[in-house]
């Protein structure tokens, strides 16, 4: 640190006025000196200059835009199946299928899932993400209940939040009553 202060100083010092003897060299004294002009020379400034900082970008979504309105504003209605009036039920059309299972969905044998917050069950009693319940030893508690994709009767895993809840031994493998919202 010290260092750093004084080297600045230094280079102003006229060097070329003196002369260091040389060891094993015999040079005889000079008999003259000179006299030497010491002028002043410009020292370089640093000035400090600020630089932005600028912040690595972040992602954004997409911008859509909304579908384009037909000429004239007004949105016709869909057309009418032939022989079906509007408002009746459609025969051909499938049968809309209850996307949240309920009731009692079966019993599975749980273990510690991933480290993933919330209360959670990945089970393959389910098919897609649901709302649902589980049981065990009349506890009973909310969770999300998320497909595991294995066979049926393969075993489900539990998150830690859920375990705590229902007072199942964190350790163990505890049958579990599902339910279904």
């Amino acid at each position: 640190m010290m260092m750093k202060r004084f080297l600045p100083l230094l280079a102003l010092l006229p060097f070329a006025a003196c002369e260091a003897p040389e060891a094993g060299l015999d040079r005889p004294a000079p008999t003259e000196t000179a006299p030497v002009a010491v002028t002043a020379t410009p020292v370089a400034r640093v000035t400090p200059v600020a630089v932005p900082v600028v912040a690595p970008p972040v992602a954004t979504a997409p911008i859509v835009a909304a579908p384009a309105a037909p000429p004239g504003g007004v949105l016709a209605p869909p057309p009418v199946a032939e022989g079906i009036a509007i408002g009746e039920p459609n025969p051909a059309a499938p049968t809309p299928v209850s996307a949240t299972p309920s009731g009692v969905l079966g019993n599975t044998v749980a273990s510690l899932g991933s480290t993933e917050p919330g209360r959670w069950l990945e089970t393959p009693l389910v098919t897609a993400p649901t709302q649902g319940r589980v049981e065990y030893n009349g506890e009973i508690v909310d969770v999300e209940l998320r497909p595991s994709g294995g066979e049926p009767g393969s075993g489900s895993q539990i998150s830690l939040e859920a375990m705590r809840a229902l007072g199942a031994p964190l350790t163990g493998l505890p049958e579990l009553t599902v339910y279904g919202s």
